[in-house]
């Protein structure tokens, strides 16, 4: 436990891109103390909102989007642990080990953001032309220059890169809450939880690939839903 904490604290500190491991003993333990961390601060967020509230520190108003009763327990698992994971892991941690994916995930994300806060129809269409041309002129411009500053500029972009996708991961999740908006004080709360979560799935594909970060969402998603499930029978 102690050499995964460590190594991954150490890769938080100043993410980079791993080699590939394919040591089988390592991926084990990995993949299982970090589930358990994703766990146990994921508990620890919503014990701190729930003593929040419990004193008054907060308000709740807004509610949760009850997505269990509204399709009930297959449709969510099949939804939940396998639809989802494939989808969101292709979407915010499969470029992470793909130098020119990166350039679109970045500027297609941000053409999402600048349209969200627009919010005009008559904009989109310029709002994503725009920011497929900048994408495509910087594809051009790092297929022309050398390998060298091709390298010297990944390693430098890097952690931000890795952050941005972790961090925008946490703040798609927000629309889970009905009427939870960004200058709500609580946004913070839900946010960082997904965001780590989004972190410890980067980490994995980047160090043991893909499919890695995929089987890790399925089975944290399988734990919460399940939780939530016998919880609501109690």
């Amino acid at each position: 436990m102690i050499e995964t904490l460590s190594l991954f604290w150490q890769f938080l500190k100043k993410p980079k891109l791993l080699k590939l491991s394919k040591d089988n003993k390592s991926l084990h333990r990995d993949f299982l103390w970090i589930l358990v961390l994703d766990i146990l601060f994921a508990g620890l967020i919503m014990s701190i909102y729930y003593l929040l509230l419990h004193f008054q520190v907060i308000k709740e108003y807004y509610e949760k989007v009850d997505v269990l009763k509204k399709y009930g327990i297959y449709a969510m698992l099949f939804l939940g642990c396998l639809v989802a994971p494939f989808i969101e892991e292709s979407m915010f941690r499969w470029h992470l080990r793909k130098k020119y994916a990166t350039i679109y995930f970045i500027c297609f994300s941000l053409a999402i953001i600048s349209a969200y806060f627009l919010n005009s129809n008559y904009l989109y269409f310029p709002i994503f032309t725009f920011f497929l041309i900048i994408a495509l002129i910087l594809h051009s411009y790092f297929k022309r220059i050398s390998t060298t500053r091709k390298q010297l500029f990944w390693r430098k972009a890097y952690p931000f890169i890795f952050y941005y996708s972790g961090v925008l991961f946490g703040l798609v999740h927000y629309t889970n809450m009905k009427d939870l908006t960004l200058d709500n004080p609580v946004f913070l709360i839900f946010v960082s939880s997904q965001a780590f979560g989004g972190l410890s799935m980067g980490y994995l594909r980047i160090k043991y690939g893909f499919w890695y970060s995929v089987l890790f969402h399925c089975c944290f998603n399988f734990i919460a839903i399940m939780l939530e499930f016998f919880l609501s029978k109690i």
